[in-house]
């Protein structure tokens, strides 16, 4: 959409896995250890940081649950053999269970997997004023209870990956990328968490671009991008935007353009940037930090 938004991939290669190396020895780390979906995010991370570390070091969990699609394990494992790195299966669907999460109307209407895909496949205004909803908070208890449904997948992955990490001296690699985090498209102690995230500055257009350098496989460079933790609903569903207008909107507006000028340059209607400016002021408080009083000042 914008010839600036291009990458040199094979500069910001060596540019990332530099900055892996250095982050891993500066750390005094024995490796890094990511969780691997099966999507092209943590596809790329993948491949990062297997170029920036002997193979050996890299490990990659795979952490299905009850809703997680079985084509999506077997993606994430074709990757890390083609990587030539250790991985494991560890199903987190017992902690999970334990911690109530199956036992909620959310599960129930998940487990009907065309109720749920029909909720969000709706016409792009009703999909984008669910999302804002998600953001906004207070939509009602059982849109919430929804909410906590699906982020408590998410923060039980981070807690296997931190577990791993300290029980060997490993650094937790978030695969987070700018459109997610500027959206508010992630869980907060989820997904974002890590020790470093080295795609959180490319938005999700140029991590494709970035993996067909890198050569992931077909499979996954041509999956649509999904949470993979209920209903096998697309990121693009959700958002009621496709990634390559949603990035364009983005990218104007990080360069300060007027809305209708955004329009005009992404290619979208009027409504559509003001409902991106939404999100952008709405998830602002997912990228700040804890709220806390200020220093206490001694004589």
């Amino acid at each position: 959409m914008y010839a600036e938004l291009a990458i040199d991939c094979a500069r910001e290669t060596d540019r990332i896995a530099a900055f892996i190396s250095d982050f891993v020895a500066r750390r005094g780390a024995d490796g890094i250890v990511l969780g691997l979906s099966g999507g092209i995010d943590s596809a790329v991370v993948a491949s990062l940081s297997a170029r920036a570390l002997p193979p050996e070091r890299v490990t990659a969990l795979l952490l299905p649950e009850r809703d997680s699609s079985p084509e999506s394990v077997e993606d994430a494992k074709l990757l890390a053999e083609q990587l030539r790195i250790p991985y494991q299966v560890r199903d987190i669907a017992p902690a999970l269970e334990a911690l109530g999460c199956y036992r909620t109307r959310a599960s129930g209407i998940v487990r009907l997997q065309r109720l749920a895909r029909g909720a969000v496949r709706l016409l792009p205004g009703a999909a984008r004023k669910g999302y804002l909803a998600s953001l906004r908070g207070g939509a009602g208890r059982e849109f919430q209870e929804f909410v906590a449904f699906y982020r408590m997948k998410h923060r039980v992955r981070l807690v296997a990956l931190c577990r791993e990490a300290e029980e060997r001296n490993l650094v937790v690699a978030s695969c987070a990328n700018r459109t997610e985090f500027e959206t508010g498209f992630f869980v907060r102690y989820g997904d974002d968490s890590g020790d470093l995230a080295p795609i959180r500055h490319l938005y999700k257009t140029q991590i494709f671009e970035l993996g067909s350098h890198l050569r992931i496989p077909e499979t996954i460079l041509n999956k649509e991008p999904s949470p993979d933790l209920f209903a096998r609903i697309k990121d693009e569903e959700i958002l009621g935007m496709t990634y390559a207008r949603l990035d364009g909107v983005l990218f104007a507006v990080a360069r300060g353009l007027s809305d209708d000028r955004i329009a005009l340059e992404a290619g979208v209607d009027e409504p559509a940037v003001r409902y991106v400016q939404e999100i952008l002021r709405l998830s602002q408080t997912l990228r700040d930090p804890p709220a806390s009083l200020p220093s206490r000042k001694f004589p």
